[in-house]
Order: structure tokens, then C-alpha cells, then sequence
């Protein structure tokens, strides 16, 4: 007969159901499981919601939080498997996480770069010792850079 399991939801609605008398947090190498005496089923893992595998900790303290958050009030530890010379689990990387916060990076430090330039351009506004430019003056700089640079991307275009 195959182990109940537990993912975190199902997890939380028996604790809350009252149907979970305890925690075990059994120890077996490098890593650390949760186990649950249910009233019904016996002993069931905690899962993953996903592969529904065992859910290792590499930490005995981030366990005990779940725990504590799943509302488990006692429980034992299991340490007999336990090697405390073991090489720790590897971590989960993310690496679609990884890019969305270099990206989120990336675009905080553009903002903080225009915002900068926005506060000295302003602090430039109403400084008489500035010298400034006319509006005319001003558009036709700014026609004859965007002619350059057409003038460039067509070069490209062609070779």
C-alpha cells in the first residue's frame, strides 16, 4: 500500500480539519523531510505540488517554519539517517528568475539615470549661468543628428 502524501495545501486543510495529530522531521543524509501523524491515514510525506516527490529542506530550520506555518503544534525528529558531513542538496536556480531581475535591474538603474538627468536639467532651468540655446537653434541640432543617423542606417543597409 502506497504512503498517503500531503502537498502543502492538502497539508493545510487537514491541520485545519483537525486530522493531523503531529510532525516528524525525518533526516536522511544531507536533507530534511516533513511527515505527518494523521488520525486516518497514518503517517503521510509532504510533497511537492508539482512532481509530487518528497519535499527536501536543506535547512532544519526552514522545515520547522513549514511546520509552524502549516499550524502544527508538536512533533518529533527522526536524526538516526543523518550525516552531518553530507554535501548539502543543490538549490533550485531559476534562471527565467535569474533574467526577470537582471532585466527589472537593468531598468531601475535606466530610470534612476533619467531621473538624475531630469533633476540637474531642472536645476540647469534656473541657473542664470547656463548658458542656453534658442528653440530653432535646438530643432535644428536635433534634425541634422537624425539625418546622421539615417544617413548611417542606410549605409548598413546596403553593405
Amino acid at each position: 500500500m502506497p504512503r498517503a502524501s500531503f502537498d502543502l495545501a492538502r497539508a493545510s486543510a487537514a491541520v485545519k480539519a483537525g486530522g493531523v495529530l503531529s510532525a516528524l522531521l525525518r533526516a536522511d543524509k544531507g536533507a530534511f523531510y516533513i511527515e505527518l501523524e494523521t488520525r486516518e491515514s497514518g503517517v503521510a510525506e509532504l510533497v511537492t505540488s508539482n512532481g509530487r516527490e518528497r519535499r527536501a529542506f536543506r535547512d532544519p530550520g526552514q522545515a520547522l517554519k513549514v511546520v509552524r506555518q502549516l499550524g502544527v503544534a508538536t512533533g518529533r525528529f527522526a536524526l538516526e539517517d543523518w550525516d552531518a558531513n553530507a554535501p548539502k542538496p543543490r538549490a533550485w536556480t531559476r534562471p527565467d528568475q535569474s533574467a526577470d531581475m537582471k532585466a527589472r535591474h537593468e531598468r531601475a538603474e535606466r530610470d534612476a539615470e533619467f531621473e538624475a538627468d531630469v533633476l540637474q536639467a531642472l536645476a540647469e532651468a534656473g541657473d542664470p549661468n547656463v548658458q542656453k540655446i534658442a528653440h530653432e537653434q535646438a530643432m535644428a541640432l536635433l534634425d541634422a543628428k537624425v539625418a546622421e543617423i539615417q544617413k548611417k542606417a542606410k549605409h548598413k543597409g546596403r553593405a
